[in-house]
């Protein structure tokens, strides 16, 4: 995949969607390629977050402790931004299905952009920020509706 193609991949990201193509293209040309065989880790829940993967080709498998798989991830999708962005821990696990190349986006690499553009810094958080309104406005959804639900001792 060229560059390019992977700018306009990264821009289909959401919490990306806003950044300038330039920025882009810094993390883009920055980033390392990186190949996983089926089984392999791409996060691990607990670990810290060091790294965003960005996934260009294969499928990898999501599950979390307690919880089993949780979905998929293809060709577009982002894992772990939000550990890498705030260095803490992974709050899931990947696993490659099957062969799944990916451009890692290392923590370092992030906050050097981040820091020597600030627009580039000022739009990935208030696309968070914007992510975090919407599943604070989630769960406050689910409380209602928990709160105003009949008891299971009612059934």
């Amino acid at each position: 995949m060229s560059v390019r193609a992977d700018v306009e991949t990264i821009r289909n990201i959401p919490i990306f969607s806003e950044c300038e193509p330039a920025h882009l293209q810094l993390l883009a040309f920055s980033a390392v390629r990186e190949s996983f065989s089926p089984g392999g880790t791409l996060i691990a829940e607990g670990e810290e977050g060091r790294a965003a993967y960005l996934v260009l080709s294969g499928t990898a498998e999501i599950s979390a402790a307690g919880q089993g798989l949780i979905g998929t991830a293809g060709p577009g999708a982002l894992l772990g931004e939000v550990a890498m962005i705030g260095g803490s821990p992974y709050s899931v696990t990947a696993r490659a299905i099957d062969t799944v190349a990916t451009a890692r986006i290392d923590r370092e690499l992030f906050l050097r952009v981040a820091e020597e553009f600030p627009d580039f810094a000022a739009a990935v958080f208030r696309s968070l920020a914007l992510k975090l309104d919407l599943s604070v406005q989630d769960l406050g959804e689910a409380r209602e509706k928990l709160e105003t639900a009949r008891s299971f001792r009612s059934l």
